[in-house]
């Protein structure tokens, strides 16, 4: 079996933040008792082998090196016959704060995870992402368990011309992606998802990318870093 882990960071300011690195800026709530990405939020509590170049998921088709927020992301550099090629860093803004909890949201618009499949066997594969804990510069505090990710409305588009099934997103846009454990979110059965796929993210104001953080969990205002480790299988189950 083929793996491929992608290691992304993201960054958090509580109070601003986007890993794939994990960066958050806190302050605490008084009132109520591998191949990485980067990402930042300010929170207030309360057919070759070579590597493939990332296409615009805005559907012109143009090959560019990142989605526009992060000109620094030129792609993993993956080679081989079923690869893992780019994977956006994100910003979150946040939302407000409700029952607790600190809602953020991804700020762009054009972010994607690109995969291309040219093995030519129609085997099928699966996308996982794992998100790890945030941990705080200030005083190495943790937030291991009060934070998810909530990747929104996601589809997939073909990089081109392509005659065969598109692959499937998994994942409910609402569905809450816990810290510590690889989720699956994206799959291709067999004879599906062969050629290059882009899965867009974040391009749904209604059911937009975010990031949510248990409110409790912030004891002070800092930056938090993380990951998100991406991991392309070669199965669909």
């Amino acid at each position: 079996m083929t793996r491929y882990l992608l290691l992304i960071v993201a960054s958090l300011a509580l109070g601003v933040g986007a890993v794939s690195t994990v960066q958050v800026n806190a302050m605490a709530d008084t009132s109520s008792g591998s191949i990485t990405s980067k990402s930042s939020v300010n929170l207030t509590p309360g057919s070759g082998t070579n590597p493939v170049n990332p296409v615009d998921p805005g559907g012109s088709g143009d090959k560019f090196p990142g989605d526009g927020e992060d000109p620094g992301n030129e792609g993993t550099g993956s080679t081989g016959k079923l690869t893992l090629d780019y994977v956006s860093d994100f910003k979150f803004q946040q939302q407000g704060i409700s029952n607790g909890q600190i809602l953020t949201t991804a700020t762009n618009p054009n972010a994607f995870v690109q995969i291309s499949d040219r093995r030519a066997t129609g085997a099928g594969w699966q996308l996982q992402v794992n998100p790890s804990e945030l941990v705080g510069e200030k005083d190495s505090s943790t937030i291991s368990s009060g934070a998810s990710i909530q990747l929104g409305a996601a589809e997939f588009i073909a990089s081109g011309q392509n005659v065969y099934a598109a692959p499937q997103v998994v994942a409910t846009p609402t569905q809450l992606i816990p810290i510590g454990s690889y989720s699956k979110i994206a799959q291709a059965n067999k004879f599906a998802g062969v050629g290059t796929w882009i899965m867009r993210l974040n391009y749904n104001t209604s059911e937009p990318t975010n990031l949510i953080v248990l409110g409790s969990a912030v004891t002070q205002q800092q930056t938090y870093q993380g990951t998100l480790s991406w991991m392309l299988t070669d199965t669909p189950q």
